[in-house]
């Protein structure tokens, strides 16, 4: 997507041009949530390939004809690249300040920071963790794609130049086959790192720069190729119909890749008819590097502002401004400032806008006030306690000097210990990991976000806690908690559950109420054959609506749509959004013999599920309790008391 030279003996390469356009397209409709078009990201695909290619190209010829310098190569790419992205930075910089709450800031000055740098992509890793805010409210999400590239631009030269030109081609093809590979097994087990990070992305670039070096070397010739190319054209058109990021980057990726260097290969450019029939695809393709700059923070400050999803209709009118700040940005940005002098007054700005931005937008972080802080992640006692191998010496994930209670769970267990700690005189230890619910013999797997690996991890961690629980007698009573849903058919869509019979390697089975129910038995029997009594504390009332969000925005003064003034939401939408979830717990307490604390009347009183009480905000998130929020619940509520009744 970045702006780069595309002639070719300089003649224009329409057909570069229209690919670029449609690589647009396809991302403007995916992140405006245009039905039908699941698989748009892969614009993103296209774009790597076509920018592989012509650096490759540029590079290779110009070490062929002696007129390629490190120098004037980076000062071409700053030319072509900065002007337009630091204005885009800026003018996002400008509207966050005003349009994102306290918390989102915070995040936005991180990837300010990281995208003037062109290291957005390394920062937007680190924030992709569980508790991180939607990327629908991120404004530079987008980024990470121009820093991949910028990443990619700085070791291309550096192997094609220190490389004898023969063999050129062969490092290049081996780095891109072992990019792809990497790919497959980093997204096994990492699948965020896989999507962030160069060393699992390059191979896109890789596939354009493999085909410029072998055009160079006459191992690839220039044809016309009819046929092929319309069946790379359909490629191009359908896959994104029908693919999902389930596994991306990944074969789909692969095949968009290989169909858009097909038709990078010269001799198929279209005639004056066709190209005719292409001028707006193509005049699309001129804008695109701008138009890809600008339109997230469009949609991203429309998510942050609207706290229920985005209507269709909202983001399609967002196209509106978009394209009229693209255009803008095109003709007063982009193409004025191609050609400004490299001297040291231009050194001194492009130093300047990024410090000065960055240093605006954290001083405007400090402004924040108290509230925010309920709106951090909520690990429980510590950080440290997320996934922190269940062991009772681990003083940080135990409170009070003589714990007899143990909180076991997933996230869920986690936002709700810092409660359990303040009702309990003596301490309780916190067992916890993320997206692992306290049920022996059983984790939940979902291919894009928690992969088999880490549903093992899960089933070796929930042993671990009941090898914990058998040495430590003075824990008399386990509190389980879990969200639940991630482990019913009903509930949250995506996931299946990974089984461990104890005869052999886990199994991958579809997910069924009678399984969890079975395990849930089966972890209650281990619990209660040690002469230990237990408890099941249900999940706080939540909707997938972010009400915290928004009473952190009301706080603040924020700019908010989509949610009364109170911020609350109704107990019907929350037991109708939740019904697997409830069917569950209803059929756990009364088939199975094991008691439920719930918090709905604490949290809904008269029908209206609230958010935000006595200047404390509830919900970390969209279903999380808050640290304060879990501390209230449990006194006002009466956990001590429902616990002590429940528990057997």
């Amino acid at each position: 997507m970045t702006a780069t030279a595309h002639a070719v003996g300089g003649r224009l390469r329409l057909d570069i041009q229209a690919l670029r356009g449609l690589a647009i397209l396809l991302v403007l409709a995916h992140h405006a949530r245009v039905p039908f078009v699941p698989g748009g990201f892969l614009g993103v695909d296209i774009f790597f390939v076509v920018s592989g290619f012509l650096m490759a190209r540029i590079i290779d010829d110009g070490l062929g004809n002696g007129s390629f310098t490190f120098a004037g190569f980076y000062a071409r790419r700053a030319r072509r690249l900065l002007p337009a992205a630091y204005a885009t930075l800026v003018v996002t910089a400008a509207f966050a300040v005003f349009l994102l709450d306290s918390k989102e800031l915070k995040d936005f000055a991180a990837q300010l920071a990281g995208a003037f740098a062109f290291v957005v992509n390394v920062v937007l890793w680190r924030q992709a963790d569980y508790f991180s805010s939607g990327a629908e409210l991120k404004p530079l999400l987008h980024m990470w794609s121009l820093a991949v590239e910028e990443q990619y631009y700085l070791g291309l030269p550096l192997l094609l130049a220190f490389a004898p030109r023969r063999f050129r081609l062969s490092l290049v093809t081996m780095a891109t086959v072992a990019s792809f590979a990497g790919c497959l097994w980093l997204r096994s087990f990492a699948p965020s790192a896989a999507f962030y990070m160069v060393p699992s992305r390059a191979w896109e670039l890789g596939v354009g720069s493999v085909l410029a070096l072998a055009l160079a070397r006459g191992r690839v010739k220039p044809g016309r190729w009819p046929a092929a190319r319309m069946f790379a054209v359909a490629i191009l058109l359908i896959v994104p119909l029908v693919a999902d990021d389930a596994n991306h980057p990944g074969w789909a990726a692969l095949v968009c890749c290989l169909a858009t260097a097909l038709l990078l290969v010269p001799g198929g450019e279209p005639g004056k008819r066709l190209s005719a029939m292409l001028a707006p695809i193509c005049a699309t393709g001129d804008r695109s590097y701008s138009l890809y700059l600008v339109h997230w923070p469009v949609f991203a400050f429309a998510g942050n502002v609207m706290i229920a999803p985005v209507p269709l209709w909202v983001n399609l009118l967002l196209i509106i401004p978009c394209l009229v700040w693209a255009e803008a940005q095109y003709r007063w940005v982009e193409r004025r400032l191609r050609s400004f002098r490299m001297g040291a007054t231009s050194l001194a700005v492009l130093l300047a806008i990024p410090l000065v931005t960055v240093g605006l937008v954290y001083a405007a972080t400090l402004r924040s006030g108290a509230a925010v802080g309920d709106r951090a992640p909520n690990f429980g006692l510590s950080a440290a306690c997320n996934g922190n191998g269940s062991t009772l010496e681990d003083r940080a994930c135990r409170s009070g000097p003589a714990p007899e209670t143990l909180v076991w769970g997933d996230s869920f267990g986690m936002h709700v210990a810092p409660g359990v700690a303040a009702v309990t005189p003596g301490g309780i230890v916190q067992a916890t990991k993320t997206f692992c619910g306290p049920f022996v013999g059983v984790a939940a797997v979902n291919e894009k976000l928690y992969p088999r690996r880490q549903g093992e991890a899960c089933l070796r961690f929930n042993r671990s806690v009941v090898a914990m629980l058998a040495r430590h007698p003075e824990l008399s009573t386990v509190i389980l908690s879990s969200s639940i849903g991630q482990y019913l058919p009903d509930a949250e869509p995506g996931f299946a559950l990974l089984v461990d019979r104890g005869n052999g390697a886990p199994v991958v089975l579809p997910r069924s109420e009678e399984a969890l129910l079975h395990a849930l038995d089966e972890t209650v029997a281990a619990i209660r054959g040690m002469g230990r009594k237990v408890v099941f504390l249900a999940p706080p009332p939540s909707t997938a609506t972010d009400y915290g969000r928004c009473a952190l925005r009301r706080t603040e003064g924020r700019w908010t749509l989509g949610a009364n003034a109170e911020c609350s939401f109704a107990e019907a939408e929350y037991r109708s959004e939740k019904r697997a979830v409830l069917h569950f717990l209803e059929a756990a307490e009364r088939g199975h013999d094991i008691g439920v604390v719930r918090m709905d009347r604490w949290f809904c009183p008269g029908g209206r599920c609230q958010s935000y009480r006595d200047g404390v905000i509830l919900y970390a998130d969209h279903a999380h309790l808050s640290a304060r929020g879990s501390v209230m619940a449990a006194r006002d509520g009466g956990w001590a008391s429902a616990i002590a009744v429940q528990a057997r």
